[in-house]
């Protein structure tokens, strides 16, 4: 498609990241953190980034957006926000797990394990174990909230191990053999490899569009519910 945009919008954590591809590639990449509300700042973002392309969301082909696990408000969000899209223009949405996103940078480790953890709070974090070979990244395990001093008896080596989650993490994968800890850069999210093309071919991103929590939510435990 000549005239192909991408939109891309990762809500699922401490910062808001937007990125905008076109038929030439990368248009913008947006890391957004501020005290308002998710809902306040996203539209707003979105369209200065649409700005800043010359086009307008009538103009995007297709929306990608994060499901999560991780904020949970910020899951809702932002899928909610890129349903909204949908219903009124029929644009398509392809959904991508949180901890898939934070693993692809790391794609080229032939013949390593990756470990992305999340902080989850609670003292927990919410990990996936992948392996990387051939520019492939096949997920070992689902994508679950544990505690910190569980993660060496689901891990594999060797193994890299990053994300916000070492925060309370490092401490007990530190000291095994085969581990590898990497402390800054792939710490976030990075919207501009969402709107690549060599993710799709990298990843399954052919999921249902339903968040992925990771654990059930206090309103879900207080009131015995179940939060779509």
């Amino acid at each position: 498609m000549a005239n192909r945009h991408i939109l891309a919008i990762d809500n699922s954590m401490d910062f808001l990241n937007i990125a905008l591809s076109g038929p030439v590639g990368l248009i913008d990449d947006r890391r957004v953190k501020e005290s308002r509300s998710p809902s306040q700042i996203l539209p707003e973002t979105v369209e200065s980034v649409l700005a800043a392309g010359g086009i307008t969301l009538d103009d995007v082909s297709e929306l990608r957006v994060t499901l999560g696990p991780g904020s949970f408000t910020g899951i809702r969000v932002g899928l909610s926000f890129c349903k909204g899209i949908r219903a009124a223009l029929g644009t398509p949405i392809r959904g991508i797990p949180t901890l898939d996103a934070l693993a692809y940078p790391l794609i080229k480790q032939e013949d390593s394990y990756l470990c992305p953890l999340i902080d989850a709070r609670k003292s927990e974090v919410f990990l996936a174990l992948y392996h990387a070979s051939g520019g492939k990244l096949s997920r070992e395990t689902g994508y679950m909230a544990v505690k910190p001093e569980d993660i060496p008896a689901i891990i594999k080596t060797p193994c890299i191990c990053f994300g916000t989650g070492l925060r309370i993490a490092e401490k007990h994968l530190a000291p095994l053999e085969g581990v590898t800890i990497i402390r800054q850069d792939y710490d976030h999210i990075r919207a501009a490899s969402l709107v690549a093309d060599k993710f799709n071919a990298a990843l399954d991103t052919t999921l249902p569009l339903n968040p992925i929590y990771g654990r059930r939510s206090e309103a879900e435990i207080k009131f015995n519910v179940t939060i779509d």
